[in-house]
């Protein structure tokens, strides 16, 4: 038990000098340093005298120091240069008008771009424009069987094999044949305004390339070509080329 009682005794101890030690020595850094009581000593002083010895001691450091005085003169040499060049570039502002070369005066072209230059004025009006579409279904007596999604980008009007197709609206055919990229015999109508319309699977096409038609034109039979599982019409409706729901011009029944 006494054994403990010195152990710890001698443990405070220790720390206590520890802690006085580190005390001294921070004391010492602080304050007891010579840059410390150089700036004490210039603290007591007058400002006058504290300018003058620090001026003094700036001096001499730059006088025991050849690089800080090689950095001193190349500065004061840059200061002179650059005063001397803006009082140059000021008198040949001046005299610009009186500059010739070869017997020639000098131009100077003048930025004479208005600072305020008038505002263009954008007019723009909306007008509503009639659709080209007719608004009926393309089959008579045909039902959607597979909508519009996001893999399967048409609607496919199921109908009875070989029955007659309309188009959506009048237009002029920019396309008749067999796509082989499982569409089969396709038709293709253009109706003006960036809008096209796409009839595929068809068993037969009644129109050419470059026909003019309206909505009441059959332009070929519900077929079986190209890959399918029974007979429909597949249809696609682009707008400036991007493909849209075909059942949003279709007929709600």
């Amino acid at each position: 038990m006494k054994l403990n009682k010195q152990l710890r005794k001698s443990v405070k101890r220790q720390v206590v000098i520890a802690k006085r030690a580190a005390k001294r020595s921070f004391r010492f850094v602080v304050f007891k340093n010579k840059y410390s009581r150089l700036i004490r000593k210039y603290a007591k002083m007058e400002a006058n005298k504290a300018i003058k010895h620090g001026f003094k001691g700036v001096q001499n450091q730059i006088a025991i120091r050849p690089r800080i005085r090689l950095f001193s003169k190349l500065t004061l040499i840059l200061i002179i240069l650059l005063f001397l060049t803006n009082i140059g570039a000021g008198y040949l502002k001046a005299k610009e008008a009186d500059i010739k070369v070869n017997g020639e005066a000098i131009l100077v072209a003048k930025n004479n771009e208005a600072k305020n230059p008038d505002e263009i004025l954008l007019q723009a009006s909306i007008a509503a424009k009639r659709s080209p579409f007719n608004f009926r279904m393309p089959v008579v007596g045909g039902v959607i069987s597979q909508g519009f999604s996001g893999y399967h980008r048409a609607d496919d009007i199921a109908a009875a094999y070989g029955s007659p197709i309309y188009p959506l609206g009048g237009g002029k055919v920019i396309y008749v044949g067999f796509m082989p990229d499982g569409h089969g015999n396709t038709v293709i109508i253009d109706h003006g305004d960036g809008l096209q319309s796409l009839y595929a699977h068809m068993s037969r096409m009644d129109v050419g390339r470059g026909d003019v038609i309206s909505e009441t034109t059959k332009i070929g039979n519900v077929g079986l070509t190209g890959h399918t599982t029974g007979p429909h019409v597949h249809i696609e409706v682009f707008d400036n080329g991007v493909m849209i729901n075909p059942s949003s011009v279709l007929p709600d029944n």
